[in-house]
This record gives structure tokens, sequence and C-alpha cells, in this order.
């Protein structure tokens, strides 16, 4: 017996919702690894032991350990060779097992596709499958064109040997054919390590030569990040060459924090020192100089107030990010803490490789360092860091090299509460900016002098049309820092009635006695990238270009902010920093002016900081340059927490826009239900755009879509999980719709089967196709047209009615028509309203909460769009959750249109339903429609 026309099949829509919302709630479904054999491969280094899955153990490896290989080219070669060969070690799960010395390990070794280098120190723990490695290390790094290459490996650790083996494969991932069966075999991992102590090993390939799957050796070195025994620091070193003064001491318990990331150190040679002399501890190419050394922990002990370091010499500027590790131009050290001079002592060691990196080995530990952290900054004299690198050999011995001195910024104030700053161009600048009556003085609100919105980034154009971009952020205000304010973090020591409570309090004290007019000293840092001639056409306020970069320009500044009118006025010293020379210039330029004005805060949208930087020398003078203007769109703090508030409301929307298509959807059901011989004048072109509509998300993924907006932001949401919990209920949202749009499609097409009914019926719905389909084409290349011209153009926002976004970016053609869709579903009673013109008949198809609930639905959209584009700063429209431009057109003029012709395609069909299908077209027109009719179909509906 043939099944009712209205039952539902409730297993296989529970098979088909289930089905789905693994697929789309599972990143990780098409991650696999098939099993290697163990004791094939390793039974020789590590003998096979059973293991104890419910007894947990622990391994000299760090949770989450990082390290170094070479070699591995035919398969690694585009990471290995140019930008990064740094990889990753996750140990997932660690078990002993029937032999006391024997562990069973678990673990992911993912390689790098960048020249990004994360290097994550200190103790983690196990316990998280491989097959749910979320770690540090799957950060948004960009940068590799290659799905990166990570293996699923599984063996055992002898605790007596230090050995470790494991085999396993490649994990298989989206456009990955990849399927490499690989040993990895590690040494001397054992539980006590001192300064000597590396973990070395190989990974080899298991597949055959000839293999396509083959790949060469790959060596790994590893620094122990666990059990760190420090034997060169364990005494009291000698104070050898160093004379250096009395420094700063960081706070108390912040010594691993303070000395974590010490960034750049610039390094300043001997005259002595020639092409033909060996002047750097470490064995580069004879006569070779580093400019920059940089340091960067790898443990740290913060009761003894030691830790182990990597120090690395290199011509560019940043450890972390950029260029390979290299080994002949690595340190590995020890620091201690110095408490009577307040200095940080360091004893390192060079290290030597033969070849591969598994031949790697450390001795002749006699490098000695020494820095200290000056208490007093001022304009010209703001080296955060002061040190000195010596030898401990004679002259005459092998590896001996001249002094080296050392100097750096790159140092954190909120450690050292006792740092103060000296003032000393304060009257320059007052007279320079005296200040000008304004009778609008205190009626705006502008940023606090302590506030986050003091730092921002910026971007520097010159006359000629060359372009940089920078930052700029506070050190101190008045006697204060700057940093421990930014941040929330108040200090005992100074006086409550002239602090400011907390930086989110943006506008003006009038309680504060810091300064009675509201003026108050300053002092602020400024770097940008030297100016360039920007490729193709581009706006000044854009950061999301690829910069290029020449010497960079270092500006230390004071002056006063007015907090009453947001005017800041500084008198700067610039050094410049050559690519080509690699070093800085000797003697700073101080006769820098620099204005800079503040926008209000009150403003709904905020406008862009805008200053100058010039020269007050003469023209005549060298120095003299000509005048620069700033820029900069950083948004506000006030203006980040509306846009979060803005994103908890597009999720909302979301899901209530969802829900109550839904709740529309099973209203028509119960409309069709109730009165069944309306059912077959449905259009089954309508009920097929709807269902495509509601399938699109679906198929596109939106866990991209919310991805993409949370690591796109710039400022902690602090709500991951909600945002993932709320996706899934989107997702749900959207597939009960989806499958409620499906039936009553199927409901509709089985009325049409019935016999009498189809055939009258299809012959309309075939002219109103026709005619939708024509309309439809026209309005496509009219939407190809549109953004042709808008992308040659680069037409602003308003004067684009072809899907340009509030931020003003054009889109292609592929783009357009995406856009174009989400038109089309805008306006889905149009097939309706054709058939019934072609029908003339008035039956009621359609309930009103339907056709008028859905388009408010569509329509709801546009009228948020007008909200948020007059609500919110246009720098934050990245974060597009509801009312994606990427799903249809939104502009000021769009917004207008759409909703306008939405509600009068329901005014349409309310008057078709109330009177007949052709009462819109005029009257000579209607008995044409009505003689058209097909009369065999009336005779013999069952209706």
């Amino acid at each position: 017996m043939a099944p009712k026309v209205g039952s539902l099949r409730p297993a296989w829509v529970f098979a088909l919702l289930c089905t789905s919302l693994s697929l789309f709630t599972n990143p990780s479904w098409y991650a696999t690894a098939k099993r290697v054999s163990y004791s094939d491969h390793c039974a020789s280094t590590v003998p096979e032991a059973t293991p104890d899955r419910y007894s947990l153990a622990t391994l000299p490896l760090s949770g989450y350990q990082s390290g170094y290989f070479s070699g591995g080219g035919n398969i690694l070669g585009p990471f290995s060779s140019s930008e990064s060969n740094s990889f990753s070690f996750h140990v997932c799960d660690v078990s002993k097992t029937d032999q006391d010395e024997v562990l069973k390990i678990e673990a992911n070794l993912k390689f790098q596709t960048s020249g990004y280098h994360y290097y994550v120190g200190g103790n983690y723990g196990y316990g998280q499958t491989c097959s749910e490695d979320t770690s540090v290390w799957e950060a948004n790094v960009s940068g590799g064109a290659r799905t990166p290459v990570t293996f699923r490996l599984e063996g055992f650790w002898s605790k007596s040997s230090g050995k470790l083996c494991m085999v396993g494969s490649s994990l298989s991932s989206r456009g990955d054919s990849l399927n490499l069966d690989a040993v990895l075999k590690l040494n001397n991992v054992n539980n006590s390590a001192d300064i000597t102590s590396l973990f070395t090993g190989t990974l080899e390939s298991l597949s055959p030569l000839d293999d396509e799957n083959y790949f060469d050796e790959v060596s790994i070195l590893m620094f122990p990040q666990k059990n760190n025994q420090y034997s060169l620091v364990s005494g009291k070193l000698n104070n050898g060459k160093s004379n250096l003064p009395q420094g700063l001491a960081p706070r108390s318990g912040s010594f691993c924090t303070a000395f974590h990331n010490l960034g750049e150190l610039s390094l300043k040679y001997g005259p002595d020192c020639s092409p033909v002399k060996q002047c750097t501890p470490v064995s580069g190419p004879l006569g070779y100089l580093p400019p920059v050394m940089s340091l960067y922990e790898i443990h740290c002990s913060e009761g003894e107030r030691k830790m182990r370091v990597l120090l690395r010499f290199s011509n560019n500027s940043n450890f972390y990010y950029y260029g390979k590790f290299d080994p002949n131009l690595t340190l590995v050290g020890e620091a201690t803490w110095d408490e009577n001079k307040n200095h940080l002592e360091m004893k390192a060691c060079p290290i030597h490789v033969a070849g591969s990196f598994s031949t790697a080995r450390v001795e002749d530990c006699t490098v000695r360092i020494e820095l200290m952290f000056p208490g007093v900054w001022s304009i010209k004299e703001r080296n955060g860091i002061l040190g000195h690198i010596w030898s401990e050999k004679s002259q005459k011995d092998s590896g001996y090299f001249p002094d080296i001195m050392l100097r750096g910024t790159g140092r954190s104030t909120w450690e050292f509460p006792d740092l103060k700053y000296k003032y000393t161009e304060t009257e320059r600048v007052r007279k320079q900016c005296p200040g000008k009556p304004d009778p609008k003085r205190g009626r705006e609100r502008y940023p606090n002098w302590f506030s986050r919105d003091m730092a921002f980034n910026m971007v520097v154009k010159n006359s000629e049309g060359k372009i940089g971009s920078g930052y700029s952020y506070p050190l101190f205000v008045d006697d204060h820092m700057y940093e421990q304010y930014a941040y929330g973090m108040r200090v005992s020591r100074l006086d409550t009635a002239t602090s400011v409570t907390r930086h989110e309090n943006s506008t003006v004290d009038s309680r504060s006695t810091s300064s009675s007019n509201a003026r108050f000293n300053i002092s602020y840092h400024i770097g940008f990238s030297g100016l360039q001639y920007m490729k193709g056409k581009s706006k000044i306020a854009n950061f999301n270009q690829s910069w290029s970069s020449n010497d960079r320009v270092e500006i230390s500044a004071e002056g006063v902010y007015d907090a009453q009118t947001g005017e800041l006025c500084m008198v700067g010293c610039k050094r410049v920093m050559s690519t080509v020379k690699k070093r800085a210039d000797i003697n700073p330029d101080c006769e820098i002016l620099i204005r800079l004005q503040f926008p209000p805060l009150s403003k709904r949208r905020q406008d862009h900081i805008v200053g100058t930087i010039e020269s007050m020398r003469e023209r005549s003078d060298l120095l003299h340059f000509e005048k620069q203007n700033v820029t900069s769109d950083s948004p506000y703090m006030e203006e980040l927490r509306r846009s979060i508030w803005g994103m908890d409301l597009e999720i909302c929307l979301v899901l209530a826009s969802n829900t109550f298509l839904c709740i529309f959807i099973g209203l028509q059901i119960l409309h069709t239900k109730k009165h069944p011989e309306v059912l077959p004048f449905v259009s089954i072109a309508m009920l097929v755009i709807l269902t495509l509509g509601s399938a699109i998300p679906l198929v596109l993924n939106f866990e991209a879509l919310f991805l993409r907006h949370r690591t796109g932001q710039h400022i902690s949401l602090g709500s991951g999980r909600w945002l993932e919990m709320n996706e899934v209920l989107v997702r749900v949202a959207t597939m009960i719709a989806f499958l409620m749009q499906f039936r009553l499609l199927q409901l509709t097409w089985a009325a049409r089967k019935k016999d009498g009914v189809g055939a009258g019926l299809w012959f309309q719905e075939k002219k109103a196709s026709i005619v939708c389909l024509l309309l439809y084409a026209i309005g496509a290349l009219a939407a190809i047209i549109f953004s042709w011209r808008s992308r040659s153009d680069n037409m602003p926002v308003d004067a684009n009615l072809a899907g340009f976004t509030n931020e003003g970016r054009g889109f292609s053609i592929l783009g357009g028509l995406k856009c174009y869709v989400g038109l089309i579903l805008d306006g889905f009673l149009l097939p309706q309203i054709l058939l019934n013109v072609f029908r003339n008949s008035s039956e009621r198809a359609l309930s009103s909460s339907f056709y008028l609930g859905t388009t408010l639905v569509r329509l709801l959209p546009h009228g948020y769009d007008l909200y948020r584009a007059r609500t919110y700063s246009p720098q934050l429209y990245g974060s597009y959750i509801y009312g994606t431009p990427e799903g249809d057109f939104y502009s000021t003029a769009w917004d207008v249109i759409i909703p306008l012709g939405g509600l009068v395609f329901a005014v349409i069909i309310f008057l078709q339903q109330r009177f007949c299908g052709a009462c819109i077209m005029p009257k000579r027109f209607r008995n044409s429609v009505a003689y058209q009719k097909v009369p065999a179909v009336a005779d013999d509906s069952p209706l």
C-alpha cells in the first residue's frame, strides 16, 4: 500500500540529520592513518611491550615539543629549503607497560608549512588524543601553499637506553595525496638534561626507493624542555670583563616572564674587527658580522631564577617568525640572576654539526654574556637592555673573539615597576604647540591618556606618494608607566587621587589632579618601514596589504597630550635602521616635530587618527625631509566592545531567522493539510528556489565562516565555546528548515501527479519558469556588468548597486553571481506571481503567514545592514556573520530597493489570492490570459 502523501518518514529524516551533523561538526572525520608494524622496524631498538592503558606515565619530552630538521628535500623541500625548518612534536598519550623500563607513546609529528616559528617552552601535560590535536601549532599561520605534513606515530621509549622508536603514517587530508610510512628513532631522551643534552635522531621512509611516497632521510634536533640541570651556572660566576653599572630588578615572582622574550639585541663590534678576523662566538663565514642577536627561553625555573636559552645571531631581528634555524649561528646557554648587581649572567656554548642535525653536539662553553636593565629613560637614551659578550679564552686560543657590546629596546616595562622617565624637551614642545583657545573645549570626549586607544597602527605617506606602515605606543604618561595602566594594573606607590582607575574609563576624569588643564606630559615610541611606492591602487588606511619594506625608521618622542581636545604634540629623535648596511644611524636626528589629532569618542562611526611628521631644520640642511602625513584607522576600545556586542546580536539574529523560517514553513504545511485542494497550485519553481536556498549553507559548510571571523579579529572574544555551541545550533536550525522545505516540495510534487490535475498546471508552470529564467538571465548579465565596472573603476560604496560591501571593497564576477543568488532568494515569490498570472485564478495556495513571514525573514538582513553601517566602525566589517555580503547585495541603495521589492511581491500575492491572478495586469490583457487557460485541467481536477 502506498504511503499517504502527507506522511513524514522519521527514519530517513533522522538518518539524514545525523549524517549531515556528523560531517559538519567533525572537521577531523577525514584524518586517518594506517598501522605500520612496529616489530619489523623497531624491535632491535626498543623491544615491544604490552601497554597498560589505565596506568599513565611521563616522559622527558614535553607535551608540546618543538624542534628542527634537515633533509627530506623531495617531500619537505618547499619548507626545509627556504622559509622554515621547524617542526612540532605533540605527545598525545604515555602509558606504562608490563616492562618497568619501557613506556608506550602516541604522538603527532608535524612539519611546519611557513616561515613562522613557534617555540613552546615549559612542561605541558599529556592526555589529549592525537585525533583531537588542536594545539598552539594549529594557529592561524599563512605562508605555506601545501597542506602540513603530519605523521601519526606510536611506539616505545626505553628509560635505560634513552632511545625512542616509533612507526606510523602521514595523515591524509583534503587535497593531500601523500601516503608516507615512516619510522622515527630518537637518541639521548633521558630524564636528566644538562647543557650538553640534545635529543637527536632520524625520520626514515619505509617505502621502496623507487616508490612515489619515498622521501629522503630527515635528521632531527630537539632541545630538552624538562628536567634541566643548570650545571654551568650552579655556582657564582666571576665578573670577568664586565663593567656594567647597577640595573633594575624585575618584580618579585616574574623572573621567567620578564626574560621570556627580550626581543632584538643590536651588536656593536670593536674597531679592530676585519673581514679576515673571527669576531663572533658563532662559526659563520669568515668576516661575517651579524648585526642582531635574539634571545629566547627554552626552560625556566622561577624559584632558582635560572633558565636555559637559545641565542641566535642573524641579519633579521625577528627570531620567532622568519628564517631557518642554523645551528652554526646559534648558541645554547644557561642564565642566572645576580641579585647583588641586578644583572642577568649567562654562559653559552656553540652547537657543532657535522652534516646532518642528528650529529649535533654541544661543547666548549666559554662564551660569557651579561645583561643589565637601566633605571632611567629619556628621549635620547631608551635602551631597555645594555650588555656585553666576551670570551673566557685567551687571545692565543682557537675560538677567541673580541668583546662585543649589546643594546636593545625590546623590554616590557610591566615587569620593572621602578623604571623612571626624565623629560628633557617639555618646554620646547610647549613653545611649538602652545594650544589654541577653543570655544568647544571639553564638550567632546577623547581617549583617556592611559587608555589602550593611545596605542595604534599607522600609515605614513609623503608628498611623493610613497607609503610605509608602522605603529605607535606610549611609554610614560607624566611619571607613570603607560603599560601598567593600559592593562588595568594598579601600583600601590602611586597616589590614588592622581591615578586613573582603569583603561575602560575612556573619558576625561575631572577629579584627577595630574594636570589642572588636562594637558599631560607623554613619551612615545614610533616605528615604521621605509617609504615605498605601492603597487596598484590602494587606500592609505588599509592594513591588509603586503607592504614593501626598506629601511626601518624608529622615533623616540616626548611631548604633551591635551585630553580635552585630543591633540598630541611631540618632539622626536629619529634613527634609521638600514637594511643594506644592517646598522642604525650613529647620531639620531632630534629636530622632528610630530602632531597628531585623535577623533572624538562620541561619534557613532569613528574618524581616523591623523597627523604629520615634519622636520624643524632649514631646507638647506642635509637632514631636512619633507612633511609626512600620518593616518590610522585603529578602532577605539569602545568601538571594539560595540563590535563584540554586534557579533553576539548577529548570531542571535541568525538563530531567530532560521527558527521563524521553520515556523512559517510548518504553518504552510498545516495550511495545505486543512485545504488540500490548493496544494497543486503552489509553484514548484518557487519551492525549488527556497529548498536550494536552505541547502546552500549546508553545502558551503558554515564552519569556515565562523572560523574566519574568530581568527580574523585582533581582540580576545573570550567566548570560543559559546560560538561553537551556537554554530551547531545554527546548523541544526538550517538543517530542519531544509528538511521541512523539502517536505513541502515533496507534497506539492505528489499532488501534481494526481490524475487530471497536472497537465494544465505543468503547462502554466512551464511558461512561468521560462519567463523567470529569462528575467534571471537578464539580471545576472546586469550583475556581471556592474561588478566589472565597480572593480575596474574602484567606485565608492554608495555609488555601487552591484554588491559592494559597506567597507567599499569590490568583488569578482563569481562573487557578483553569488550575491545575485541571494537576490533571487529575496524575490522568491516571483515564480508564484507569474504562475498566478498565467492561471488567472484566486486560490489561496499560500498562507499569509508563509509568504509574508518568509519575506520578512529574507528582508530583515537588509534592515540590519543599514543599522550596522551606521553603528559600527567600517574597519570592523570583517566580522560579518548575519547579512554577509558574500551571499547578497548590501549597500545603502540595495538595502532600500530589495525590501521595497520584497514587500511589493507580498502585496501582489495578497491581491492575486483575494481577487484573481491577472488583477495586477491592465484590463485589456486579463481576458487574453483567461482565454489561454486549459479547460481540461479544471474539468478533470479532483478539487
